[in-house]
């Protein structure tokens, strides 16, 4: 069995590639049970949760088994981890059964998001979106700035919140050579000129945590909501037409959902209808379909 670790992740992985490997994932067969997490009962409030994500090849529809490969994500929550879950992905044959591949769950989880928010960019964005307006900071925004390039020619990028490592990290990414990247604290003046806005985390000004009443995108602007728990103002998520990953388990309820990306990959569902809608992508918790993709990508080129 191979142990794939983050280092040979980056080397092996570039961002255009990766959307593409899940492009062709949501248009695939692939298996994917619905599963809930585990609760780990510890000592209070020291409780947590072990969430297994399964996924296989569709052996049955392509009528063999030589082909293939069955997988399985593992990520463990616990408190002491202040948000940041433990993950591993574990690779089995499809054809003998043996564990091909132990992969850095962690890595993998960073170039799978990017990839499958700029999947959604690349659907939901107008053609012409240049102009990028992040508001929050997460260590996953480098890769993910990086993702967006490979689907939009990207002209400029403010940065309301982030840190000045992220900062630095992300004027210096090679896919953003020529893009002009600022920070910025007036919100209201530049979220009028985004063509984009990517809501990352923590409202910055207050700490608190996304405390968004002030977002208010122009018209044809994309939402592209990496935090799933931030809390959007209702007005936009009634106004705005809403997509996200996975239908057979939204974010979040009573909401009207247009279509998921496996509906958009596939042509069955359109996504932006017109200039001037303004759209938005707010990620599901299930990633199966996704991390099996990525973890057979990595394999398949390490």
């Amino acid at each position: 069995m191979r142990i794939i670790s983050s280092d040979e992740i980056d080397a092996c992985l570039e961002d255009r590639s990766v959307l593409e490997t899940l492009r062709r994932a949501y248009r695939s067969n692939t298996v994917v049970p619905q599963t809930r997490p585990l609760q780990i009962a510890r000592v209070p409030p020291l409780a947590g949760s072990l969430s297994l994500q399964p996924a296989w090849t569709d052996f049955a529809a392509q009528g063999d088994v030589t082909r293939g490969y069955i997988g399985c994500s593992l990520a463990l929550d616990l408190p002491e981890q202040s948000g940041q879950s433990s993950s591993l992905y574990l690779l089995f044959s499809g054809s003998g059964a043996q564990p091909i591949a132990l992969i850095d769950g962690m890595r993998l989880t960073v170039w799978r998001t990017a990839a499958l928010h700029a999947l959604a960019a690349g659907y939901l964005s107008r053609e012409d979106t240049s102009r990028l307006l992040v508001i929050g900071d997460d260590p996953r925004l480098p890769r993910l700035v990086s993702a967006y390039a490979s689907v939009r020619k990207l002209t400029s990028i403010l940065l309301a919140g982030a840190s000045e490592e992220n900062r630095k990290r992300i004027a210096g990414l090679p896919a953003l050579k020529g893009v002009h990247v600022g920070a910025t604290e007036e919100i209201h003046a530049a979220q009028e000129g985004a063509d984009m806005i990517c809501i990352a985390g923590p409202d910055y000004r207050t700490a608190s945590r996304h405390a968004l009443t002030y977002l208010d995108p122009p018209a044809g602007c994309h939402i592209d909501v990496l935090d799933a728990s931030a809390t959007v103002p209702s007005e936009l998520l009634q106004e705005a037409r809403l997509f996200t990953s996975d239908l057979a388990e939204p974010p979040k309820s009573g909401l009207e959902w247009a279509a998921d990306l496996k509906e958009l990959a596939q042509g069955d569902k359109a996504g932006r209808r017109y200039y001037g809608q303004r759209t938005m992508f707010l990620p599901g918790p299930r990633t199966g379909l996704a991390d099996f993709a990525v973890a057979a990508h990595i394999f398949l080129r390490t």
